[in-house]
């Protein structure tokens, strides 16, 4: 569960964030690992619904880990990692499609600098983001993945 200080902290720094009207920012909860895995399931992201247990763990150890609500549905959502001073891996940002383009996902950006202000933020992305993160002001960098089911399954390949 948050601590108040962070909910406070988040509350402070979301309300200068230029959000569209009827939108909020807030530290997530656990109480919102549903609401998570619904937009997950939209984009076909599965690791919340083939591993909630350890989907809900992450969500639980991440900070920043923020929603955005609109009328009492959550609407957005980043997780991220710090080290608390060099880098804010973000983890995980999605907005849902009715929500896009109104400045949303920036705003969410935004607010995991401001939690963590001179740090940079690393983040992954597909082909199709790519050209929000470079609006954004995102630069690109060479990286690899490996996922454990990814490794688990070439161990099995001869």
């Amino acid at each position: 569960m948050e601590q108040p200080d962070v909910q406070c902290q988040v509350a402070a720094l979301a309300s200068a964030l230029a959000l569209p009207a009827g939108v909020t920012v807030r530290a997530w909860a656990e109480a919102d690992f549903p609401a998570v895995q619904q937009l997950s399931a939209a984009e076909s992201w599965t690791t919340p619904l083939n591993w909630p247990e350890a989907a809900r763990q992450a969500w639980l150890r991440s900070e920043p880990a923020l929603v955005a609500v609109a009328d009492g549905a959550i609407v957005g959502f980043l997780r991220g990692l710090s080290d608390g001073g060099v880098t804010v891996y973000i983890a995980e940002v999605l907005v849902a499609p009715t929500w896009r383009g109104r400045g949303l996902g920036a705003a969410l950006l935004e607010l995991a600098q401001r939690l963590n202000p001179g740090a940079r933020l690393d983040l992954l992305a597909t082909a199709a983001s790519r050209a929000f993160y470079e609006r954004a002001g995102f630069r690109p960098f060479y990286g690899y993945r490996l996922s454990w089911a990814e490794r688990e399954a070439a161990a099995l390949t001869p």
